[in-house]
């Protein structure tokens, strides 16, 4: 195997992994949260199943935490 073909698989897997929130489990909720949360459909339509994942604000506040 070729280094371009290693390369252009990575490039393909880190694409899908970031179509959705890394935090969001559907069967327990938001892994982001201090708190038991479970994103409404919307929110989960919004924000946590698309590339815009990093525009939520409880995202956002588990990024800060960890610095």
């Amino acid at each position: 195997m070729n280094v371009h073909h290693i390369l252009s698989l990575h490039d393909g897997w880190s694409k899908d992994a970031e179509l959705q929130c890394p935090y969001l489990d559907m069967s327990d909720g938001c892994n982001a949260a201090l708190s038991a949360l479970l994103p409404s459909q919307r929110m989960r339509r919004n924000l946590c199943a698309n590339e815009d994942y990093d525009n939520c604000p409880i995202f956002l506040a588990k990024i800060l935490r960890r610095r």
